[in-house]
C-alpha cells in the first residue's frame, strides 16, 4: 500500500509539473513576453467558451484564441453598443477583434493571493480589452448543439425574467443563477451578504443542483416504476445535457461525472459503496486535470461529499425515521463544517458558523427556487399563467434566501475572518481528523483516539483564535512601515514598537471597477500582520485612490480613531464614510498642521493641512495630511498628493533628520518633487507608490531623476511591490515583496 501511495504521488506530482508548465507558458504568453511590452495591440480569433456577460460599464468575454497564438484570453468590450451586440456573442460561436493585450493584474503583496496564477490554473493566459462592440466581428456560428443550447439560455432568461422580475429584479437575478448558472445580474451587495453568512455556494450551479436534478428523476423513475437499466441511461443522458447547457465550468464537470458514475452504475448493476464512486470520479478528473487538487471548489466539492458519505449511514442507523431529515441535516452540516473548517480559512480568509443553522434554511429555499426556476421554462411554452405562478413561488424562494443572510448582520461574530493558516496546522488537523475518524470506524475508543480529538480542537482554535497575532500586537521594539503596491494608489501600513497600528490611506480604483481595493488587497496585509482592529486610519484626502479601499476596513478592522485633514462635505463617497463610521460607533477626527500624538515613543506631528478658511466643494490633492513620524534619529515622512505650492509652504517647518525615510508626494508627479524640497528633506530613501505601466506615466522620468541627482535610494511600488522598512531608530533597514 505505501509503495502504491508513493507511485501515485510521485505520477501526480510529474502530471501537475507538465499541467503547470503547460497553462503557465501557452503559445499566446510566450509571444506577449517576446515582445517585451506592457500591452500588445493585435487582432485575435478564436472561440468564445461561454455567453458574454455583462461588467461595470463592459461587457466581459472569455476566449479560447488560436490565432495569433492558442491561449486563454478575457476580453472587455466597451461602448454603448456592446450590451446590444452581447446577446451575439454566444458560446461556441467563431469571433474576430482588435485587442489590446496585457498581463492579468497582480498585486505584491505579502498576504495577497496570486490573481494571475489562479487565472492561469483557468486556461487564461492574457487579458484583454476593445474599445466598441462594433469591432467585434462574428465569423462564424457554434456548432448544431452549440446554437440550440444557446438559445434554451436565451430563452430560459427571458422566460425567468419575466416571470419573476415584476415581483423583484433582484429575485430573478438569483433563479436565473440558480437555473442556469448565468450569475452576470447578481447584485455585488447580495453575492457579499451570502458569502459572509456562507451560503453563497446554493446560488452557484454545482453539485447542489445537480444532486437536486438527480434525486427529481429517481423520485419520478420510482413513482413510474421505471428504476431499471432504460431510466438509469436517460437521467444520464438529462445530466450531461443539463450540464452543457449551464456551462457552470469546472464545478458542474465534477458534480456531473459524479452523478454519471452513480447512475452507470446502476445500470451495470453494481453495487458498490458510494465512497468507491467519489473515490473514481476524484482520480479521473485529478488524471485529467492535475492542478484541480489545488482548486478551492475541487476540495470544497469532494471534502463536504466525504464528510456526508462518511456520517451519513451512522446517522441513519442511529436515528428514529422520523426525527431523520431533521438530524441527518444537522449532522451533515457539522460534518461539513468540521472537514471544511481549514480550508475556508485557508483559501477565503473565512470561518462561518452561521452555515450550520442557515442551511436548514438556504437549501430548502434553493431547491423551492431551482425546482420552480427549471418548471418556468417549459411551462412558459404551453401555460402562461401556470408559468408565473412558478415565478411567484420562485421568488419566494429566492427572497427568503436572501433574507436568511440577515442572521451575520444580527450575529456578526459567526462569521470570522482571519489570515490563512500556517500549512503544518492543516496537516495536523487532518491527520488527527483522520486518526480520531480511523478509531471510531473501528469502535476502538483509546488513547490514541482522546488525543486525535485534543489535536483538532487545539488545531481549530489555533485557525480561529491566531495565538501568534497576539504577540504581534505587542510589538518586536522596532517601527515597521509597510508600502503597500495598490496599483495606481497610496498605502501605507505603520507597525509602532509596542503593536500599535497606524493605516495612512487605503488605496482605491477609480471608474466603476467592482474590485474592492480595501477587501482585496488591504485587508489581507493587514490580517497577515496579526491585526484584529486598527488604532488609527488616516485619510490624506478624498481621492479615490487613496479612499477607495476604506469601506472594507471600517467593516473589518474598525479603527479606534480616524483622522481627516480638509472636510469636504458635498463630496458623496466621504460623506458614506462618515456614514459608516457614525454607524459603528468610531471616532472621526479633523486634524490640521501643529496637531501631534506620541505614539509608542514615537512622535507623530501633522505638518499639514493648516485650517481651512472656506468650505471646499470638492477634493483638492493640496489639501492632503503630512505626516512625520521621529523616533529617535529616524524620520518618516508621508506626503499625499501635495504639489510644488504645499512642498515650498512646508520648508519653514522641516526639522532636520540624520535618516530620514520619505514617501514622494503624487505618485512621482511633475506637480511635485521640486529640487528645493529634495534639499531641505535630504532623504536616505524615496519611495514611489505607482501602478504599473500607469496611464498617467508616473513616476516621472524627470522626477526620478532629480532624486538620484541627489544621491537618494529610490524604491518603487511598481517595480517591487510592497516595500517594508524597519528601524531601531538608529538605522534603516529595507527590502521588498520582489527583490
Amino acid at each position: 500500500m505505501a509503495a502504491v501511495a508513493l507511485g501515485f504521488a510521485a505520477g501526480g506530482d510529474l502530471l501537475a509539473l507538465h499541467a503547470w508548465r503547460d497553462a503557465r507558458s501557452t503559445p499566446l504568453r510566450r509571444a506577449f513576453d517576446e515582445a517585451n511590452q506592457s500591452s500588445m495591440f493585435t487582432y485575435v480569433e478564436g472561440v468564445l467558451r461561454a455567453d458574454a456577460s455583462p461588467g461595470a460599464g463592459s461587457v466581459s468575454m472569455t476566449v479560447d484564441v488560436d490565432r495569433p497564438a492558442a491561449g486563454g484570453v478575457i476580453i472587455s468590450v466597451g461602448g454603448t453598443l456592446s450590451s446590444d451586440l452581447m446577446k451575439e456573442w454566444r458560446a461556441g460561436r467563431r469571433i474576430r477583434a482588435p485587442v489590446d493585450l496585457r498581463r492579468p493584474t497582480r498585486y505584491y503583496d505579502t498576504g495577497v493571493p496570486d490573481g494571475e496564477r489562479a487565472l492561469q490554473l483557468r486556461g487564461i493566459s492574457l487579458v484583454g480589452s476593445t474599445k466598441s462592440g462594433a469591432l467585434v466581428d462574428v465569423i462564424r456560428r457554434g456548432s448544431w448543439i452549440d446554437e440550440r443550447l444557446a438559445d434554451v439560455r436565451a430563452f430560459s432568461r427571458r422566460a425567468i425574467h419575466d416571470t419573476v422580475a415584476p415581483w423583484s429584479e433582484g429575485s430573478a437575478a438569483i433563479v436565473t443563477a440558480i437555473v442556469i448558472g448565468d450569475r452576470a445580474g447578481l447584485d455585488p451587495r447580495v453575492q457579499q451578504s451570502l458569502q459572509t453568512a456562507g451560503t453563497y455556494h446554493v446560488i452557484a450551479i454545482s453539485g447542489g443542483n445537480i444532486a437536486i436534478l438527480a434525486g427529481l428523476m429517481l423520485v419520478f423513475f420510482r413513482w413510474a416504476g421505471a428504476l431499471g437499466r432504460t431510466s438509469s441511461i436517460v437521467a444520464m443522458a438529462a445530466l450531461v445535457a443539463y450540464g452543457m447547457l449551464v456551462g457552470g465550468g469546472a464545478s458542474v464537470d465534477r458534480a456531473t461525472l459524479m452523478a454519471v458514475l452513480y447512475f452507470g452504475a446502476r445500470a451495470a448493476d453494481q453495487r458498490s459503496p458510494p465512497l468507491n464512486t467519489l473515490a473514481v470520479a476524484a482520480g479521473l478528473l485529478v488524471a485529467l486535470q492535475p492542478f484541480s487538487i489545488v482548486d478551492p471548489a475541487f476540495v470544497l466539492t469532494f471534502g463536504a461529499t466525504l464528510a456526508i458519505l462518511i456520517v451519513a449511514p451512522r446517522v441513519a442507523a442511529l436515528v428514529p425515521r422520523a426525527l431523520l431529515p431533521l438530524v441527518s441535516l444537522l449532522a451533515a452540516s457539522t460534518a461539513t463544517e468540521a472537514a471544511l473548517l481549514p480550508v475556508g480559512a485557508l483559501f477565503f480568509s473565512r470561518v462561518t458558523f452561521a452555515g450550520l443553522a442557515l442551511n436548514f434554511i438556504a437549501i430548502p429555499l434553493m431547491a423551492v427556487a431551482q425546482v420552480a426556476g427549471m418548471a418556468i421554462v417549459p411551462l412558459a411554452l404551453v401555460w402562461s399563467r401556470a408559468s408565473q405562478l412558478a415565478g411567484l413561488i420562485a421568488h419566494l424562494g429566492a427572497a427568503g434566501l436572501v433574507r436568511s443572510a440577515d442572521l451575520v448582520r444580527f450575529a456578526p461574530f459567526l462569521a470570522v475572518r482571519i489570515a490563512p493558516p500556517a500549512w503544518w496546522v492543516v496537516a495536523l488537523y487532518y491527520l488527527a481528523l483522520a486518526a480520531l475518524w480511523l478509531s471510531i470506524e473501528r469502535h476502538v475508543v483509546s488513547a490514541i483516539s482522546a488525543i486525535s480529538a485534543l489535536i483538532v480542537l487545539l488545531c481549530a482554535l489555533w485557525i480561529l483564535c491566531e495565538p501568534w497575532s497576539w504577540l504581534s500586537a505587542r510589538g518586536d521594539g522596532r517601527l515597521h512601515i509597510s508600502f503597500l503596491d495598490v496599483g495606481q494608489g497610496d498605502a501605507a501600513f505603520i507597525r509602532f514598537p509596542h503593536g500599535s497600528t497606524f493605516l495612512v490611506d487605503t488605496g482605491g480604483l477609480s471608474g466603476a471597477s467592482t474590485f474592492d481595493i480595501g477587501d482585496r488587497v488591504v485587508a489581507p496585509v493587514l490580517r497577515d500582520a496579526g491585526v484584529h482592529r486598527l488604532d488609527y486610519l488616516v485619510l490624506t484626502h478624498g481621492d479615490p485612490d487613496h479612499i477607495g479601499g476604506a469601506p472594507a476596513i471600517l467593516e473589518e478592522f474598525r479603527p479606534r480613531r480616524i483622522w481627516e485633514g480638509v472636510p469636504v462635505p458635498r463630496f458623496e463617497p466621504l460623506r458614506q464614510l462618515h456614514a459608516a463610521a457614525d454607524a459603528r460607533g468610531l471616532s472621526w477626527a479633523i486634524v490640521n498642521a501643529g496637531a501631534h500624538v506620541s505614539v509608542d515613543e514615537v512622535d507623530v506631528r501633522v505638518l499639514h493641512p493648516p485650517p481651512p478658511d472656506w468650505e471646499r466643494q470638492r477634493v483638492r490633492n493640496d489639501d492632503s495630511i503630512v505626516l512625520d513620524l521621529r523616533w529617535r534619529d529616524v524620520s518618516v515622512v508621508l506626503t499625499g498628493d501635495i504639489g510644488k505650492s504645499v512642498e515650498h509652504a512646508l520648508l519653514p517647518s522641516l526639522s532636520p533628520a540624520r535618516l530620514r525615510v520619505l514617501k514622494v508626494p503624487h505618485h512621482g508627479s511633475l506637480t511635485s518633487s521640486t529640487p528645493e524640497f529634495i534639499h531641505a528633506l535630504h532623504p536616505a530613501v524615496a519611495v514611489f507608490s505607482a501602478g504599473r505601466n500607469n496611464r498617467f506615466g508616473h513616476p516621472a522620468p524627470e522626477v526620478l531623476e532629480r532624486y538620484q541627482e541627489a544621491g537618494v535610494r529610490v524604491l518603487r511600488t511598481d517595480q517591487s511591490g510592497e516595500i517594508d522598512i524597519t528601524t531601531d531608530g538608529q538605522s534603516v533597514d529595507f527590502h521588498s515583496f520582489v527583490n
